[in-house]
């Protein structure tokens, strides 16, 4: 499985994307006591990153002086000046990719005009599309082959979580599917040792702290901002784990 992230230069969210995936040992330095609980595996080699220069024009006349030569992949994830979007699936299908993610973090990462006319160009390219809203909402569904290889390969999406508990505490929690942005990991750290009853301050605390790269700024779709569904996702994992 290869994937490809392609964004403008000085996006920090895509660029955690792509190097959560590449987990090098300065990733995640939040904690004093530091103990590696993310492991020592990396996607490196099944993983690339292009950054290309920013867009500052509202209407791009040839999206092309933008876009570059494309690797071989299997799937892409970008996010771009809608222009250059919209190109997109066609380098795509002459690659032979197999899906195209586009994650919102901010109301203005996709319009719903374009998020229509992606699905629909890359349905008649056989290109599998999806557009999370974050992208820790990403799950698998049926009739994306390709984008559930994924997220089972790399296991990021919506996180799962898999929690031993003893005697009313936390006593072990393992990362199943991390968020994208790797905030999983500190969340399970976070939660070790802590009575079940009080977890919901737990992760509301480890989710801003960490931070999450969600937008606070009100989704007109979602009718609530974009962060706060990623902290209800990060809610309903916890609850969903210690249910099994």
């Amino acid at each position: 499985m290869r994937a490809v992230f392609i964004y403008h230069k000085n996006n920090q969210r895509m660029e955690k994307f792509y190097k959560n995936l590449l987990n090098e040992p300065d990733f995640c330095r939040i904690c004093d006591d530091c103990y590696n609980c993310r492991g020592n595996w990396t996607f490196k080699n099944n993983v690339k990153n292009i950054v290309i220069e920013e867009v500052y024009e509202e209407f791009v006349d040839n999206p092309y002086d933008y876009l570059p030569e494309l690797p071989e992949g299997d799937i892409c994830i970008a996010q771009l000046h809608e222009d250059l979007l919209y190109e997109l699936p066609l380098l795509l299908k002459e690659k032979g990719y197999k899906a195209l993610i586009v994650p919102s973090e901010t109301p203005h990462d996709l319009s719903l005009a374009l998020r229509r006319d992606l699905k629909r160009v890359c349905s008649n390219y056989n290109i599998e599309f999806e557009n999370p809203k974050p992208f820790c909402s990403l799950e698998k569904k049926e009739g994306n082959e390709y984008i559930n290889k994924f997220i089972d390969y790399f296991k990021i999406g919506k996180p799962e979580l898999e929690i031993e508990v003893e005697n009313g505490l936390i006593k072990d929690v393992k990362v199943k599917i991390s968020a994208p942005c790797g905030e999983t990991y500190y969340i399970a750290k976070r939660l070790k040792g802590k009575a079940i009853d009080d977890l919901k301050e737990e992760i509301a605390n480890a989710h801003h702290n960490y931070p999450c790269l969600a937008s606070m700024e009100m989704d007109k779709e979602l009718g609530d901002t974009i962060l706060h569904k990623a902290g209800y996702i990060a809610f309903e994992v916890v609850e969903k784990a210690l249910k099994k």
